[in-house]
């Protein structure tokens, strides 16, 4: 018997295909140069990137039945969305660790103090205790000190401002306040030094402005659209003020000489122009370099509001960047119980020069 025609693939189906394979590449290429240079690249920034592997998921049925030859197209849209677009990360092979490198281990937190209640603050205490770092930098911790975490910290050297604490085992140096700040808007980050074996390592504690303003402009236009110029313009304004915060941060890390950590909430996924700047001044990710998996950080607290019980996270905004006398291990992020953000946790060697 002659063997029956192959049947062709539909025409809107190959349409599909191809502008699902476009729209993935036009994404990863604006990931690449920087998404928030443009609104639209910076409002995407903010969205679970797990949305771009549902169309591949509704071509992948419909190729298995109108074109089965071409499910395998679908199938590497939704790999690549998982892969690079949502930030996938595989640690690095591990070099032999150099003679007299040393071990630091560094946790970052915006513990959002006071928000949560009391059962938060016990969790907060349980996931310090449990990690057990050397170093502890907090944002959003002001009062943390006068309540159960001033007990906890006692035994610490601790140095504190506003919002910013940095807890050590270790001792620590002075501390100083440094402005970061963008017109309209007063905002400071703290430094001080760890001692680490003979070596002093400066600590940067960072909260970056929030892009929850941006974001709301846009959320008002479902009701009002003609509104949208004015909240793309104050979705750049808000990207810009993140900008200007960084390229300050940026100027005092390069004047340092010596090994330098920068931890805190960036408030700006790994794509941003805010990592890329840090990354200009010499730094690299801890979890892009020790981590496995996607590292989010954010979005567990807003999902339980609509899915309770739901505690997944969706966007990797908080960060451990250091300077290259610093390799990470590992990398790993904590509890959503305690805080709208996780907690990063990374081991750290201090190499021998």
């Amino acid at each position: 018997m002659p063997n029956k025609p192959r049947r062709k693939a539909p025409a809107w189906l190959l349409c599909l295909l191809f502008a699902y394979g476009t729209i993935l590449l036009a994404l990863t290429i604006l990931n690449r140069l920087g998404a928030d240079r443009w609104w639209f690249g910076a409002l995407n920034l903010y969205l679970p990137q797990a949305v771009w592997a549902l169309p591949g998921l509704f071509l992948a049925i419909f190729t298995l039945v109108k074109a089965r030859r071409w499910t395998w197209a679908p199938l590497l849209g939704m790999v690549w969305a998982a892969g690079p677009l949502m930030g996938f990360c595989r640690p690095l092979p591990a070099a032999p660790e150099p003679p007299g490198s040393l071990p630091l281990r560094v946790m970052t937190w915006n513990v959002k103090y006071g928000a949560h209640g009391s059962l938060a603050t016990l969790a907060l205490k349980y996931d310090i205790d449990w990690n057990k770092p050397a170093v502890v930098l907090l944002q959003d911790a002001g009062g943390v000190l006068n309540g159960p975490l001033g007990e906890y910290f006692s035994t610490w050297n601790v140095r504190s401002n506003g919002q910013y604490i940095i807890a050590s085992r270790l001792p620590l140096g002075e501390l100083q306040v440094l402005r970061i700040a963008f017109p309209g808007e007063e905002h400071t980050c703290v430094r001080t030094r760890v001692q680490v074996g003979e070596t002093a390592v400066t600590l940067y504690n960072v909260h970056l402005q929030t892009p929850r303003w941006g974001l709301n402009a846009f959320r008002a236009t479902r009701r009002r659209p003609w509104y949208l110029p004015e909240a793309i313009q104050q979705l750049e304004n808000n990207v810009e003020a993140r900008l200007t915060q960084v390229r300050a941060l940026q100027d005092y890390v390069r004047q340092e000489q010596g090994p330098v950590i920068v931890a805190g909430d960036l408030n700006s996924p790994d794509t941003s122009q805010v990592c890329a700047t840090l990354r200009g001044a010499g730094l690299h990710d801890a979890f892009a370099e020790g981590g496995t998996g996607y590292g989010y950080t954010y979005g567990h607290f807003l999902l339980q509001h609509r899915v309770p019980g739901f505690n997944v996270s969706w966007m990797r905004i908080d960060h451990i960047m250091m300077s290259s006398q610093l390799q990470s291990r590992r990398c790993r992020t904590g509890t959503g119980q305690a805080s709208d953000h996780r907690p990063v946790i990374a081991d750290l060697i201090l190499l021998r020069r």
